[in-house]
């Protein structure tokens, strides 16, 4: 049953007003789970064939036949934007599209495909966002598992707040709050704040056809606890005909009986953990590779939410939450879940080898 309080169905502004969140971060989180519903309607109506999924049964002619993950990101940069509360957002397609001034650019992003992006979606997201707009700063990956959307896997976003000028330089232990939002046989919304212990979940409930209010996120459930237990979720397994110690912990796994459960959905894979109380999930970097998850727009986020139920999270060497943010498109290993297990990670993976230069 969904939790009440004094006998109503507590909601999401309810519950940030209990944990005592500030008028601006409730805002945007609001504001972010707005946009999220938003999505959930694009994925479910979304026209998809064997490469790609496009939005096409939708009443807004502006974004008809786009690319649904465009469509998602323009949904949340949108929505923020409309708070007022925001100085900076950064995402995996457009990590510096709205970056404050401060911000420094790195070489390997495209800033033509980036301006095109924007110029096909209206051009309503401008190269920088006066630093003075707002108090807070967000990353958010818009439609994580895009490309699984067309075979009905379960696919996600996911968004960090950080109250900073600048997405530059901070680190998950600086977050003010994380989610992660799942699109599946239900949709869902799991929210950690900085203040507050644990992990809430919220469903998304459709509004009353008889007029009783529209589409709300109701709180079900409450996740305090992530602890040992056999189930794995290995990501980049290709890496282990590269990596003898990936190799060997995907080997320990297996003849330890543990339960695979992955199905290329990063956040749904990280989320059944939570969920369940138990097991890790691992992305490693094959040696002499780019580390494969997005440090901003991924790791972080996913790894507060662990850490929040009391698990742990690993770039093979220590907590990701210590580690700052240098490169708005800086990529890491990642390891979340049980504390031992994140623990065998770091000692059977260990720290990323660093990339090899090509000349």
């Amino acid at each position: 049953p969904l939790m009440q309080v004094a006998g109503a169905e507590l909601t999401l502004e309810r519950w940030l007003s209990d944990c005592g969140a500030s008028e601006s971060l409730s805002e945007v989180v609001l504001a972010l789970g707005g946009a999220c519903m938003d999505v959930a309607e694009r994925v479910r109506t979304a026209s998809c064939d064997s490469y790609s999924c496009f939005n096409e049964h939708h009443s807004d002619e502006r974004m008809s036949g786009v690319a649904i993950d465009l469509v998602a990101e323009q949904l949340m940069v949108d929505a923020l934007r409309g708070t007022g509360c925001v100085a900076a957002v950064s995402t995996p397609l457009d990590p510096l599209g709205c970056l404050d001034p401060a911000g420094q650019y790195s070489e390997d992003v495209d800033l033509v495909q980036q301006r095109q992006r924007r110029e096909r979606l209206s051009g309503s997201v401008p190269a920088a966002v006066p630093a003075d707009l707002g108090v807070l700063s967000a990353s958010v990956d818009p439609l994580h598992g895009s490309s699984i959307i067309d075979t009905n896997f379960a696919v996600g976003s996911l968004f960090g707040l950080w109250r900073a000028p600048s997405l530059l330089n901070v680190t998950g232990e600086s977050l003010l709050a994380a989610g992660a939002c799942t699109y599946g046989p239900r949709t869902t919304l799991a929210v950690a704040l900085a203040g507050s212990g644990g992990v809430a979940e919220f469903l998304l409930v459709p509004g009353d056809r008889a007029g009783g209010g529209g589409a709300r996120w109701l709180l079900a459930n409450r996740y305090t606890s992530l602890g040992e237990g056999a189930l794995f979720a290995p990501g980049n397994l290709r890496a282990v005909t590269e990596h003898p110690g990936y190799a060997s912990l995907i080997a320990y796994w297996h003849e330890n009986r543990y339960q695979l459960r992955y199905t290329g959905g990063m956040v749904s894979d990280v989320m059944q953990l939570i969920v369940k109380g138990k097991g890790v999930f691992s992305m490693p970097a094959a040696p002499g590779r780019p580390p494969p998850a997005r440090l901003l727009h991924e790791a972080l986020p996913l790894a507060f939410l662990a850490e929040k139920c009391g698990g742990a999270s690993s770039d093979g060497r220590s907590s990701l939450l210590r580690v700052p943010v240098e490169r708005l498109d800086q990529r890491t290993q990642l390891a979340v879940g049980s504390a031992k297990e994140v623990a065998r990670f770091d000692e059977m993976v260990g720290p990323a080898a660093l990339a090899v230069e090509t000349e």
